[in-house]
């Protein structure tokens, strides 16, 4: 038997981490339908007609984003992967782009290849390129044979801004980070207004500016298997959160649930976990790094989990494996508040 998530219940399941109002009447709120997911933007204090000026323009800015980086439809990305398929050189006049494949080569190296945004073919193979899964098993030869083909953002160079890559299976997909990129953005653009005090949630990837009121900001992490909030979370000002999980994009056959979190490495999507969440201090390209770093973590062995995230300086950590088993951090231990009954035997704290 097999079967998907209808649009409105993915819309639900992206809806990772929900966010409360505590102090009602001060908070502007607008929110939109970008990136495949709900954009919504909360803004404390301002008037409303400052407030909406500033979230108009957000989001104007993320639908040109989600159009220029979008891989599979017609746009600047998709013209690059045009150009990398055919082995012609591309010339990028767009230093933001630029920048973001250059980190996207970082990304990789410094998460030993498990975040790898170069796998695109191989994310469309398993029907991930679409809104709704395809709910159909690709041929193991099919995954075997872009698995040792081993696209790679290294494959990549960037010269004088003209891109070219010597293994034409390499399709860039951005999707692990355009979210985070897209909240750092989003970030600045307020800080143009001067707005102190916002919470930017784009699907689950969260980032607070300043307070709501006299209070931090309290965001819920949802449970991976039903609707309910799994615990909450203040989220100091300057914080990202990011949370990657299996019930965000699947399809099952035969009862096993096919996610779109994949190993590069063995090109079939990571079965042993639930869900990962981490929290980001504030720096730069933080936004960006929560987006980022949880899929290393989502993706490494469940012994070398914690090491992975220790290697990537992450702190705060909370990880969700497939027999419900809790490993969470010392300093996400401080600060999380559990909403459901937790059983206690199954928390490991690292």
């Amino acid at each position: 038997m097999q079967k998907y998530t209808k649009p409105f219940l993915l819309i639900l399941a992206l809806l990772i981490i929900l966010t409360f109002n505590l102090q009602g009447n001060s908070i502007f709120q607008k929110k939109d339908y970008i990136f495949g997911t709900i954009v919504d933007i909360k803004i404390y204090g301002e008037s409303k007609e400052l407030a909406s000026e500033a979230s108009k323009e957000i989001l104007l800015n993320f639908r040109q984003l989600h159009k220029l980086l979008h891989p599979w439809r017609k746009g600047l990305m998709y013209e690059i992967n045009e150009a990398i398929y055919n082995q012609t050189p591309f010339l990028i006049d767009d230093q933001e782009v630029i920048s973001l494949i250059l980190r996207g080569q970082e990304y990789e190296k410094k998460t030993k290849g498990y975040f790898n945004p170069a796998i695109g073919k191989l994310v469309n193979l398993w029907g991930f390129h679409s809104e709704v899964p395809r709910n159909v098993m690709p041929a193991t030869k099919d995954i075997l044979e872009l698995v040792e083909a081993k696209p790679s953002m290294v494959n990549i160079t960037i010269i004088n801004n003209e891109l070219s890559s010597t293994n034409n299976i390499v399709q860039i997909d951005m999707g692990g980070y355009a979210k985070g990129f897209a909240l750092d953005r989003a970030k600045k653009i307020l800080e143009q207004y001067k707005i102190k005090n916002a919470l930017i949630n784009i699907g689950g990837n969260i980032m607070a500016l300043g307070m709501q009121g006299n209070k931090e900001w309290i965001v819920g992490i949802q449970d991976p298997r039903n609707p309910n909030l799994m615990a909450t979370i203040p989220l100091k000002p300057g914080w990202s959160i990011g949370t990657s999980g299996d019930y965000q994009k699947y399809f099952t056959v035969n009862g096993k649930r096919y996610s779109h979190i994949i190993n590069p490495y063995t090109g079939y999507p990571v079965s042993n976990t639930k869900s990962v969440t981490v929290l980001i201090p504030p720096g730069n390209n933080s936004g960006e790094k929560s987006d980022v770093y949880t899929n290393p973590i989502f993706i490494e062995d469940i012994s070398k989990k914690m090491q992975i995230a220790n290697d990537l300086e992450v702190s705060h950590y909370l990880i969700v494996l497939e027999n419900n088993e809790i490993l969470i951090s010392k300093e996400f231990n401080k600060i999380i508040m559990w909403q459901d009954k937790i059983d206690e035997r199954k928390i490991t704290i690292h």
